[in-house]
């Protein structure tokens, strides 16, 4: 059987190592009755119960040639460091000892099931040196697999990767296409990016597993390129992530583990290796006293000063240990913050708002339905990656330093529309400025790149602009029934109501006719959801609609909301 694609194969996907096409690999449909796939990495597998009487059956379609136990374990220890692993080799004969007695004791083989699967006999030393046998160093994927295409950095191929592996039910995180092609546009047209929502709705995991899988993988944690750093309530101040000058010896700077990565990141910019902070319940403390400083950075790309240099002497250059005295934030370093909403945390304020995209998670029964089918952690080393994901990290900073424009297929369209909100929300003294609408536009361009859409398509145009009214508009809404029922009026007649054959000109009139929260009969909230449910038909911007809907309710029974809350 070809284990997990060859030279000759008639058809290799790269990228997916276990699950890469034709139908003689180790996860193709004819060795499904005896093989099932366990993780991410290729040796991640295991025998199915009753294999015993498939295997021979298999085989036999195999032309009965048994594969060797000898090439088994050399593939087994591949990636492995033999001396580590053995110790000292010395001869052809011992190595062949231990790398097959290795592969049977860490499977856990019987003498039946060895004869049944392998050839004992062959020896893929015959006729070998030693010399010829080993090499310095362990093999690089493409030493290994002949048709993988390292780093292609196809970005259309990311979201159907990402979300294939997260899918598989032994990795079992579970998240939507359309969910995880927000996230990572967003992510690509702003390098700062807020989850927020329920508490356990997998704001995290998706963070971690997404950096996982896109930053090159390591068991060093001084080295990693990515960090998870949970947010303290006694943060008051930019320490805590940019660390401080030591007050007791003018020579040391004290860093901290998001400075360090910050640092890393810094080194790597040239190669374009990603790496991720992940701040972990941001809102515990009063994000504008710890992120200020960052939030200046991510939005100018300057410099920031963490101490005066000393006047140099001869015996001291002036320098603290640790850190060079000014730094920036460079190119390959994303930053994402995860939010939950209850009586212990702090409201971000509209400016920290203004400076992201904010994707809200929610659970629908249905999701807690498929779930509780088959309850799990998420496995989340199935996301580590071992080089053949470096290619999709290098392709998404490129494309994120880029200068990118509107597609062409929709530039009229989302300048219309980005007209209609700004209008909108003006009326109400809640409109948005050059930022917004710019981080906007970069948001398309991403969105058409992930989801594989030709510059000139148009038919994604409603999906995406969706994402931006929710997760750029909305977040910012919050107060009284007094101040916001008229906007919630208007933003929702504009997500929800059909639009038919009227001008623009025509339908902004009607939006301002709903802004003035007075015919309950034709323009309010609840008036647009029950036309569109009396037509079986959806909202133009279902998942804004949806929002503000939730919305304009909570801001009924409670006479106040925000966009958290709600």
């Amino acid at each position: 059987m070809k284990v997990f694609g060859t030279a000759n194969a008639e058809k290799y996907v790269s990228q997916k190592w276990t699950t890469n096409g034709p139908a003689d690999t180790l996860s193709g449909p004819k060795w499904s009755a005896a093989v099932q796939i366990e993780g991410a990495r290729p040796r991640r597998g295991a025998l199915k119960d009753g294999y015993l009487a498939k295997l021979p059956e298999l085989i036999l379609k195999a032309n009965g040639d048994l594969p060797s136990v000898l090439d088994s374990a050399i593939w087994y220890y591949r990636s492995k460091d033999l001396e580590e692993t053995f110790g000292p080799v010395t001869d052809l004969a011992s190595l062949r000892e231990s790398l097959c007695n290795g592969l049977i004791g860490e499977l856990g083989l019987t003498d039946d099931e060895m004869n049944v699967i392998f050839d004992r006999t062959a020896n893929a030393f015959d006729g070998m040196e030693l010399t010829g046998v080993l090499q310095e160093t362990a093999a690089a994927p493409q030493d290994y697999l002949p048709d993988l295409q390292m780093g292609t950095g196809n970005l259309p191929e990311l979201v159907g990767s990402f979300v294939g592996l997260a899918g598989r039910e032994n990795v079992g995180l579970h998240v939507s296409a359309p969910l995880f092609l927000r996230f990572a546009a967003a992510l690509g047209s702003k390098r700062f990016l807020i989850l927020s929502g329920l508490a356990g709705s997998g704001k995290t995991k998706l963070a971690q597993a997404f950096s996982r899988w896109l930053a090159p993988a390591t068991e060093d944690v001084e080295s990693a390129a990515h960090l998870v750093i949970p947010v303290g309530a006694d943060w008051t101040g930019s320490d805590a992530i940019l660390g401080y000058p030591d007050g007791l010896d003018p020579k040391r700077y004290v860093t901290r583990p998001a400075l360090d990565l910050i640092q890393r990141a810094a080194e790597a910019e040239a190669d374009g290796t990603p790496h991720f902070l992940i701040l972990d319940e941001m809102n515990l403390s009063h994000v504008e006293r710890y992120f200020a400083d960052l939030l200046s950075l991510i939005e100018s790309g300057d410099s920031t000063e963490l101490y005066r240099r000393e006047s140099p002497t001869p015996e001291w250059d002036g320098l603290r240990s640790g850190v060079a005295p000014t730094f920036r934030l460079p190119s390959n370093l994303f930053i994402i913050g995860t939010v939950n909403v209850d009586e212990t945390t702090y409201m971000f304020s509209p400016k920290v708002l203004d400076r992201a995209n904010v994707i809200e998670f929610r659970v629908e029964r249905e999701d807690l339905v498929r779930f509780l089918a088959a309850p799990r952690r998420p496995d989340l080393d199935a996301f580590n990656a071992e080089g053949y994901n470096q290619g999709y990290g290098q392709s998404f900073v490129a494309e994120s330093d880029k200068e990118l424009t509107v597609p062409e297929g929709v530039a009229t369209l989302f300048a219309a529309e980005t007209l209609l909100f700004f209008d909108l929300l003006g009326e109400h003294n809640a409109e948005f400025g050059f930022r917004v609408a710019n981080e906007a536009a970069r948001f398309m361009h991403f969105y058409q790149v992930l989801a594989g859409k030709d510059v000139t398509s148009v038919d994604w145009f409603n999906a995406a602009m969706d994402a931006v009214v929710v997760q750029k508009l909305l977040p910012k809404l919050h107060g009284s029934r007094t101040k916001l029922e008229g906007l919630l009026w208007a933003m929702a007649f504009a997500c929800g109501a059909e639009r038919g054959a009227t001008t623009p000109a025509e339908f902004l009139a009607e939006c301002k006719k709903a802004g003035k929260a007075e015919n309950e009969a034709s323009h309010s909230p609840e008036a647009v959801a029950k036309e569109l449910l009396a037509k079986n038909a959806t909202a133009r911007y279902p998942l804004s609609f949806g929002k503000l809907l939730r919305m304009y309710r909570k801001l009924i029974r409670d006479q106040f909301v925000t966009f958290a809350e709600a």
